[in-house]
């Protein structure tokens, strides 16, 4: 039966930035297609990494200064205004592009001479830069910027969050890897070199960015998600409704709208057929792959090669059931960001908007900024929605207990 291709669905750009460039140097587009020089000590290097509020964190050298990154391949790399200040980077430019929730945001643009990972150094690094301390959360979650994937091109990159690294090495051969390995083709369509692939649900084709900054396992632009194919390849009556945000990005929080969730039966990657995933809408493309698959796999992006390859990891982490809403905090307060219909949250009477003045004893009404940051951190690495949770709300000008009981799928 003929494959329903699903390429004007919308790969319009990377996930963060599509580049206008203005400002200071008309031929700012140079500075983005110079090649990058990589220098090597040894054809394969190993970078611990953690994780910590859903986000992949790294050491790296930027210009002979330590500096403690946000791994991302769906992003370029962008350093903290306090970081390119510290190291009297010379600005060359602007740049204004769109964020994650599509929203318009400008950045100065310069080039690091020296960017070192392990025992491999990048050199003439193109970067923007951003003033974290603008988002009331950024600081908490980015301290020095974010990695991103200009420096991809020329080599492998594996993503082996089992063993908390991530190895980089000149062939695949190198990490072991042989040419039969499940994997899917994998594209570069230029600055800022983000990693395209291409993966099918059913009789829908398309391509979808691999994106680490997305805590998803899978994000689907909503044309996609709504395509008359993907009724078949969607679990029977497994479709969920809701409202709220889809997150905060550069530009600040999205704006509240529908969501929508589903129950895929599989996702195919080339030569590879995933067991069930949970898929969420997404308002803007393109279609994301994100760290969640992570969970069940070792990702290696083989530039070089042109694949995506896919292993599956010795002790995957077990998949947690959809609770049906979300709590972060927006601004300064603790919100209700995400409420699904039917979900046990919202029986229990949860609204999208609410704002949460403690979750399961611990108080969400910060002293400061310090505390601010802690009680984040809290949210993201500690509560477990799918979880029984007793909430207190405020509502109307007043207190109001709930509990949402756990979920079960």
């Amino acid at each position: 039966m003929r494959h329903v291709k699903a390429a004007a669905l919308g790969l319009v750009a990377c996930k963060m930035f599509s580049l206008q460039a203005i400002g200071q140097q008309p031929d700012l587009g140079a500075v983005f297609s110079a090649p990058i020089d990589v220098e090597r000590e040894t054809r394969l290097t190993t970078v611990p990494i953690d994780v910590k509020a859903g986000k992949l964190l790294l050491n790296a050298s930027v210009n002979d200064k330590d500096a403690r990154m946000v791994f991302d391949t769906g992003s370029p790399t962008i350093l903290s205004r306090q970081l390119a200040n510290s190291l009297e980077l010379e600005i060359v430019g602007q740049n204004t592009g769109v964020d994650a929730n599509g929203t318009q945001v400008r950045m100065d643009v310069a080039v690091v001479e020296s960017l070192v990972l392990g025992d491999v150094e990048f050199q003439h690094v193109p970067v923007l830069i951003f003033d974290f301390s603008r988002l009331s959360l950024g600081s908490c979650f980015i301290k020095d910027g974010i990695l991103g994937s200009e420096i991809f091109p020329g080599s492998v990159w594996q993503v082996d969050l089992e063993a908390q690294e991530i190895r980089i090495a000149e062939s695949a051969h190198d990490l072991g890897i042989a040419d039969t390995a499940s994997s899917t083709a994998l594209h570069d369509f230029g600055y800022p070199h983000a990693p395209i692939v291409d993966y099918a649900i059913g009789r829908l084709e398309d391509k979808a960015l691999f994106d680490t900054g997305s805590s998803e396992a899978v994000s689907l632009f909503e044309k996609a998600m709504n395509a008359p194919a993907m009724k078949k390849a969607t679990v029977s009556r497994s479709r969920r409704t809701g409202r709220g945000i889809e997150g905060v990005s550069a530009g600040g929080k999205g704006e509240a709208m529908a969501l929508n969730s589903i129950e895929l039966k599989g996702l195919t990657l080339g030569s590879h057929k995933t067991g069930p995933l949970r898929a969420v809408s997404r308002s803007v493309p393109p279609s994301l792959i994100g760290a969640g698959l992570l969970s069940s796999y070792t990702v290696t992006l083989d530039y070089p090669g042109k694949r995506f390859i896919l292993e599956p990891r010795a002790a995957p982490i077990p998949k947690k059931a959809a609770s049906g809403y979300s709590v972060m905090f927006v601004e300064d307060e603790a919100t209700v960001a995400q409420v699904f219909e039917k979900s046990e949250a919202a029986k229990a009477g949860l609204e999208f908007g609410d704002v949460v003045k403690s979750a399961n004893g611990m108080s969400l009404v910060p002293d400061d900024e310090a505390s601010r940051c802690e009680k984040a951190l809290w949210l993201a690495d500690e509560f477990d929605s799918s979880k029984s949770a007793d909430l207190v709300v405020v509502r109307n000008g007043k207190d109001v207990a709930i509990n949402v009981p756990a979920t079960s799928d």
